[in-house]
């Protein structure tokens, strides 16, 4: 599973959901203890090449933000915490410790996507324990941005979009010999249900757009409470813009998501 609803489900987990303001790049990130070529701030680029490894667990990833902030998900990519057994504490500073905010264990080392009940502080923490050393190229924190109305059919969850490029090897007379995997990655399509003016062109929406349009990357869980393991770390393919339409005389908006996903090794 890698959609963890760690507070009471309500109704709106049902719709699609974004996370992709990442609030860890606007404050000062401090770290138990990292590799050489294990660094902290690896985890925070959005690339997902590099990564955290610190030296030893327990180990504590934490941030302190220059003003209080908001944040109800969290999410991670790029790791092997389900390989090397490791627990995952998401905690919040209330002014005296870092209290508990959500905590799972991991079974697999697919992306991981956390909803929370929301904190507001100035400073978060990821602590891992358990298991051996991890490694994790990929975290964000922050609030998202939701799509209530839905997805529209038909719609290939990312988990089951693989696109796989082949280096094929044939004889000269057409005998199979070996098929060697040389790239592998996800497409999906996105039909969104119309979505109210306001909320296409308001300052949220609109925010977002322009990190999808520059092709940054976000995370995308389809329905956070019915498919737990459609959820990719994701972006933009080439051509695929987002341009909202109108529609039904100018009080809606239809558009689509063209998504393009990290699939790991």
């Amino acid at each position: 599973m890698s959609m963890y609803i760690e507070r009471t489900e309500v109704s709106t987990d049902k719709s699609p959901v974004i996370l992709w303001d990442n609030i860890l790049q606007d404050g000062t990130i401090t770290v138990t203890s990292e590799a050489t070529d294990g660094q902290a701030a690896n985890a925070i680029d959005g690339t997902t090449y590099d990564y955290w490894m610190p030296t030893s667990v327990p180990a504590n990833f934490t941030v302190e933000l220059p003003t209080t902030t908001t944040a109800s998900y969290a999410a991670i990519a790029a790791h092997n915490l389900g390989s090397t057994g490791n627990t995952l504490d998401v905690r919040a500073y209330n002014g005296v410790n870092y209290h508990l905010v959500a905590s799972i264990t991991p079974t697999d080392d697919k992306p991981i996507f956390i909803a929370f009940t929301g904190e507001s502080t100035t400073r978060w923490r990821f602590r891992i324990d358990g298991g051996s050393v991890p490694k994790i190229g990929v975290v964000l924190l922050g609030d998202s941005i939701r799509f209530d109305s839905g997805i529209l059919p038909s719609y290939t969850p990312l988990y089951m979009s693989e696109d796989v490029e082949l280096l094929t090897s044939q004889t000269l007379n057409g005998q199979f010999v070996t098929n060697r995997v040389n790239r592998r990655g996800a497409k999906t399509q996105v039909s969104l249900n119309i979505l109210d003016r306001s909320f296409v062109e308001g300052t949220a929406f609109q925010d977002f757009r322009n990190h999808y349009n520059q092709g940054k990357p976000f995370f995308f869980a389809s329905n956070p409470s019915e498919l737990e393991d459609d959820v990719s770390y994701c972006w933009r393919q080439d051509g695929g813009e987002l341009k909202p339409t109108f529609d039904s005389d100018g009080i809606f908006y239809k558009t689509a998501l063209s998504l393009e996903a990290y699939i790991g090794d």
